[in-house]
C-alpha cells in the first residue's frame, strides 16, 4: 500500500497501531540509529565538542574583525 499524499488510501487504525508499536520497539534499528545519533548530537554541542569549539572560533574571529 502507498501512504504518499495521493493515493487516496486509507490507513487503518491497526495499521498505525503496529508501526507505532514496531518504532517503539527497544530492538527496533531504526530506534537504535536516532539514540546513535542523539548522542552524538549531544556530544558535539557540549563544551570541548567539535560544533562547540567551531561556534567559538567563528564568535573570536568576528570579534577579531570588528576591531
Amino acid at each position: 500500500m502507498d501512504y504518499r499524499k495521493n493515493s487516496g488510501d486509507i490507513v487503518g487504525v491497526e495499521t498505525i497501531e503496529k508501526v507505532i508499536r514496531q518504532l517503539m520497539d527497544s530492538e527496533n534499528k531504526v530506534r537504535a540509529k536516532v539514540k546513535e545519533l542523539q548522542e552524538k548530537s549531544r556530544r558535539a554541542l557540549m563544551e570541548g565538542g567539535p560544533s562547540f569549539n567551531v561556534l567559538g572560533h567563528l564568535i573570536n574571529n568576528i570579534m577579531d574583525n570588528i576591531s
